[in-house]
């Protein structure tokens, strides 16, 4: 009588899988399936004949998509030397991304540097250069300030006089996004030079037995930080405030799938405007490339490892058979280095009333004199 319902409920755990792995990867259900139910789930993600995606292939190319949004990670793929797509598990053992819950046992913050540049890497090490976009792994640490609150406000304030309720409303703060770099290198020290797109970055490191970092430097992104680095390894940050008040604009040339050569071939872009544009990009990645040379040794362009979306970038060779591969490191538990804004909150961990969500309405209670039902009547906030 009872085995009926507990074949069901392992059927629809694992319809839940597929659907995951489709439209968000294992992440999309972590904190509501069992653990063990998420070990399946990600066992089925890794690398073998036939994804649930409808992609299939022996080659980590297979699972590399140059579209409109830049070169996609659509698979257990990792970014290495020569923007060349490896697998995940040749890298890197025990590797997750499962990290949406995970909190440090320590927090340190650190702030820019004065000046426009940063220590120069040392004679004898390896200048490596990660450039990383969206990787999807929302951590439960956050940061914001005035600005993201008034943003929030508006929000809550549209939503009460469309439908009369907050109820559905899920206000949080801008979170960090994790994003993890297997270092494989282990003939000489590295020094690390990790950039960040837009929003806020929390880079996480993972070794191989032997891999040495002589320093980290962040560039770009809002707010950044870095996870599992020895704490006597010094770091350095310029963010996406610090690079403009230097007059240094990170550019890159398009992908070859980019939007704008597809508007050149439907003829929504003229030929004369094209030529153009992309001089102007053109120059754009040169003088990038000459600041990122004079200030590392190594041009941005050339160097980059990291795809616009992806999870790990590799610096080092693939390890041979016999070679040991990187050593995944959770951010549970670990040491973090990280810029912060004015506010800063980690899920679960805030006092009653002082989250992101209670500002957001006790500044529209505020505005509304107690009473939210005056928010139907008012102006923008």
């Amino acid at each position: 009588m009872v085995r009926g319902p507990i074949s069901m409920a392992i059927v629809g755990a694992i319809a839940l899988a597929a659907v995951a792995l489709v439209v968000g990867g294992p992440r999309a259900f972590e904190g509501i399936l069992p653990p063990q139910v998420l070990d399946m789930v990600e066992a089925m993600a890794q690398p073998t004949d036939f994804d649930l995606a409808g992609r299939s292939g022996d080659s980590p190319a297979d699972f590399l998509d140059d579209d409109t949004d830049g070169l996609q990670a659509k698979g257990p793929i990792a970014a290495a030397a020569g923007n060349e797509p490896v697998f995940i598990k040749d890298v890197i053992t025990g590797y997750t991304t499962r990290a949406g819950s995970d909190t440090p046992a320590e927090i340190t913050t650190i702030r820019q540097i004065m000046g426009c540049r940063p220590t120069p890497p040392q004679a004898g090490s390896t200048v490596a250069h990660v450039r990383a976009g969206a990787s999807k792994i929302d951590l439960a640490m956050s940061t914001y300030n005035d600005s993201h609150l008034a943003a929030a406000v508006q929000q809550l304030v549209n939503a009460y006089r469309s439908s009369g309720t907050t109820a559905l409303l899920n206000l949080s703060g801008p979170s960090y996004q994790a994003y993890d770099v297997a270092v494989t290198e282990t003939a000489a020290p590295i020094y690390l030079v990790l950039e960040t797109g837009p929003g806020l970055r929390m880079w996480n490191l993972h070794l191989a037995p032997g891999a040495r970092i002589e320093r980290v430097v962040l560039l770009g992104g809002s707010q950044a930080g870095i996870a599992n680095l020895d704490p006597v390894v010094p770091v350095e940050v310029i963010l996406d405030d610090g690079l403009q008040s230097c007059g240094i604009q990170p550019a890159y040339a398009l992908n070859q799938g980019a939007m704008f050569f597809q508007s050149v071939e439907l003829g929504v872009i003229s030929d004369e405007e094209a030529e153009t544009r992309l001089a102007q990009i053109n120059d754009r990645v040169a003088a990038y490339d000459t600041w990122f040379r004079d200030t590392f040794g190594i041009e941005a362009s050339t160097s980059r490892i990291g795809f616009d979306q992806g999870t790990l970038s590799v610096v080092g060779p693939v390890p041979a058979a016999e070679e040991p591969k990187a050593v995944y490191a959770s951010i549970e538990g670990a040491k973090i280095r990280m810029t912060q804004d004015r506010f800063f909150e980690i899920r679960g961990q805030v006092a009653e009333g002082e989250d992101f969500a209670a500002r957001v309405k006790a500044i529209a209670l505020t505005f509304a004199f107690g009473d939210l039902q005056y928010l139907r009547q008012g102006a923008s906030f």
